[in-house]
């Protein structure tokens, strides 16, 4: 372990410029909206739109140009490690952002840009998954070929599992800091400053995104935000047990389990309806908390604050669920049950909110 003069280091005064830059970009592309907006909108035609008026979906550049700032500032490992971490994640990004503008970038190909991306991060760092510890999986996974095609799964889930879960203001962005905050302090706890110090970076440059983004929703993270942030979570997710041999893999699984589990029920959906891998619907949990909580209770509240008020319900949801993580990071046994009790809790809220709506319309 470190001591204090050690990890007082970790947060040195040029980690105040991320959140600013992030705010500050994210403010400018709010008031030139009128200048791009013809090409960055969401429109608020859409089975999942709960928006108003269109609105610029482009913070995903606020993001990455908060980070491309930090990795100017960042000293020795840390900055090496984020530069890396950006370089790999262009493929990610720039699938995203060309949906962002165009609307014609296919689901599949955005999922294949951010596999891309995983194996160009495995490359450019070195790291890559190469244990389960389940014990019949060690030895397939420990072959280069197929520690290479999970990693890049893996970092391709990751990274969809945030675009989808980015329905309301603050969702996403809230969920990220969460995320990135319990690995860091997983991080913390065995000594890995270089990863708490990108954790910590990480976070400070989503909330500055969060001060135009929650609650009144000036502007939305987009596909290229939620993307580049998707792949950024599963790098540091990946390189916390791959690092630090003593914290299981399925630590960073837990922490991550909210916006996983609802990737999975998502995916098991349309597979049971039998629609495309790309169709909305209004079956997510937070879709199903607006519908069945927050307008019901809430409805005296004006629409773009009943909007965001999804969102610390699933702040919540998300911080029960990675909680555990902390306590036992290093037994991999204890965290797959604590998987497993994630899955049926959301299953339970999932059916109990799907059955007041069939009540509703009996």
């Amino acid at each position: 372990m470190h001591n204090v003069a050690e990890v007082a280091d970790v947060f040195h005064a040029s980690m105040i410029y991320p959140p600013i830059i992030s705010a500050g970009v994210s403010g400018a592309l709010v008031l030139s909206k009128s200048w791009h907006g013809k090409h960055s909108f969401d429109s608020h035609d859409g089975i999942q739109k709960f928006h108003d008026e269109p609105t610029p979906r482009i913070g995903g550049v606020a993001l990455y140009l908060a980070l491309f700032v930090a990795w100017m500032l960042l000293p020795d490992a840390a900055g090496r490690l984020l530069g890396q971490m950006l370089l790999a994640s262009v493929p990610a990004f720039a699938a995203g952002l060309t949906e962002d503008f165009t609307k014609r970038v296919g689901v599949g190909e955005r999922l294949l840009a951010t596999m891309l991306s995983g194996l160009l991060a495995a490359m450019l760092t070195g790291y890559a998954i190469t244990r389960s510890d389940i014990a019949a999986l060690d030895r397939i996974v420990a072959l280069m070929p197929v520690s290479l095609a999970v990693t890049a799964f893996a970092v391709g889930g990751v990274a969809n599992a945030v675009n989808i879960i980015d329905g309301f203001n603050g969702l996403a962005g809230g969920v990220l800091m969460i995320c990135f905050t319990a690995l860091g302090l997983i991080a913390l706890s065995t000594g890995d400053l270089v990863l708490v110090q990108l954790c910590f970076l990480l976070t400070l440059s989503v909330g500055g995104f969060m001060m135009l983004n929650f609650p009144f929703g000036k502007i939305f993270m987009g596909d290229g935000g939620a993307y580049f942030m998707g792949f950024m979570l599963a790098w540091v997710a990946l390189m916390l047990p791959m690092r630090n041999p003593a914290v299981s893999p399925w630590a960073s699984v837990v922490v991550c389990s909210y916006p996983l589990i609802e990737t999975l029920f998502s995916i098991l959906r349309r597979l049971i309806n039998r629609t495309g891998p790309g169709a909305a619907d209004s079956q997510h949990l937070h879709s199903l908390i607006k519908l069945k909580i927050i307008r019901r209770y809430f409805s005296r509240f004006p629409r773009r604050l009943r909007n965001a008020m999804v969102s610390p319900v699933s702040w919540v949801l998300t911080a029960m669920f990675a909680a555990p993580a902390l306590w036992f990071s290093t037994k991999a046994a204890a965290l797959q049950f604590i998987l497993a009790l994630s899955v049926a809790a959301f299953a339970l809220l999932h059916a109990l909110l799907y059955r007041m709506a069939a009540v509703e319309q009996e």
